[in-house]
């Protein structure tokens, strides 16, 4: 992972004790009424660990925003397949959507205990899906579990463009600057001209919904039928459209196959990046600018030599202390955290980092 939520980078880099708390709330056959109940199982465990390190008001304070929680209804039922909860001080309170199961866990220290998060993000991370047609299209912005309809792009469909024309006709159309700003014209337009209309319209979506996408820096998703997504493809070249795409339109899904798909897209990406980071790491053993040793990766941290930080899933009790110091560095100085699968053999350690020199 390149970067942390500002707020949530905020809250780490600030002293005093934090609650990091994960617990997963799965959509199928699940009551939400029963996650508030394994809820108040956790906020009972966490009373327990805070008490070692607050005194009583400060506790009380804590406490007092989780039972509120705990008894919201709205809460609950907005949750996705799991959460990541961090508190600090009684006051800020982050909540962070994850898109798969977590074990659920609750963690009292300095830090925020962030490697559940980083873990869970690398599988499905926020984005948006772009679903096309001819002379229409539709927005959702989701995590894999949820999706919601996004409509503050300003971008237009055909017809809102064209309001005089007949959007299954063929027509001809361009643009020209008057004083007023831009403004659109069209004509009819015989058989042959369709495609090129086609692409236009798609260089129109492209010059408004691309800035907007590269505000958000959330990576895109292409739906729609093969031929529209070729053409999409063919007059659009931006590095925030993932080359692979949905092979159909977006409610030819259910929420099951969506979930699959979208999985399956992001998992492909993290196993390429996972693939160079690896023989990255390996010439960076090779010629000294690596280590697995937890004492020369703690030096280099302490020199601001890290450049990327990998961590493998199965990493003991006894070392998540120092692994959530080690990230929270990392990140202060700009490297990249990645949480390495215990399938990829090539990561024989439980930690290792690549220097920059």
């Amino acid at each position: 992972m390149e970067r942390l939520h500002p707020k949530i980078r905020k809250m780490n880099d600030e002293s005093g004790t934090v609650l990091s708390l994960y617990q997963s709330t799965p959509h199928d056959g699940s009551d939400p009424g029963a996650h508030a109940i394994r809820f108040k199982n956790l906020i009972r465990k966490a009373e327990e660990e805070l008490s070692n390190n607050l005194d009583r008001k400060a506790l009380q304070e804590q406490m007092d925003v989780l039972h509120d929680l705990q008894s919201d209804t709205v809460f609950w039922n907005d949750r996705s397949e799991a959460f990541a909860l961090f508190l600090r001080d009684g006051k800020r309170l982050l909540i962070y959507n994850l898109s798969e199961p977590v074990d659920d866990m609750v963690v009292v220290q300095d830090i925020l205990h962030l490697l559940p998060l980083l873990s869970a993000e690398q599988h499905i991370s926020a984005h948006y899906i772009l679903d096309i047609s001819r002379d229409r299209f539709n927005l959702y912005r989701g995590d894999g579990a949820k999706y919601s309809e996004v409509t503050d792009h300003g971008a237009l469909s055909f017809d809102e463009l064209y309001d005089d024309l007949d959007s299954n006709a063929d027509v001809n159309f361009g643009s020209y600057a008057g004083k007023g700003g831009t403004a659109f014209h069209g004509h009819r337009s015989s058989p042959d001209m369709k495609e090129k209309d086609q692409e236009k319209y798609y260089r129109y979506l492209s010059e408004n919904l691309t800035p907007y996408f590269v505000k958000k820096g959330l990576p895109v998703i292409l739906s729609g039928v093969s031929e529209n997504m070729s053409v999409w493809h063919a007059t659009t070249s931006n590095d925030i459209y993932l080359k692979e795409d949905l092979g159909k339109p977006f409610h030819d899904f259910d929420a099951q196959s969506l979930k699959a798909a979208v999985l399956n897209i992001f998992e492909n990406i993290q196993n390429e990046k996972l693939q160079r980071g690896m023989e990255s790491l390996a010439k960076g053993l090779a010629d000294g600018k690596a280590s697995t040793q937890l004492d020369e990766i703690k030096k280099a941290a302490e020199e601001c030599k890290i450049e990327t930080l990998y961590i493998r899933c199965d990493y003991r009790d006894e070392e998540r202390q120092d692994f959530d110091q080690l990230v929270r560095d990392c990140f202060q100085m700009g490297g990249s955290v990645v949480m390495v699968p215990v399938t990829v053999r090539e990561m024989d350690k439980r930690i290792a980092a690549r220097f920059r020199y």
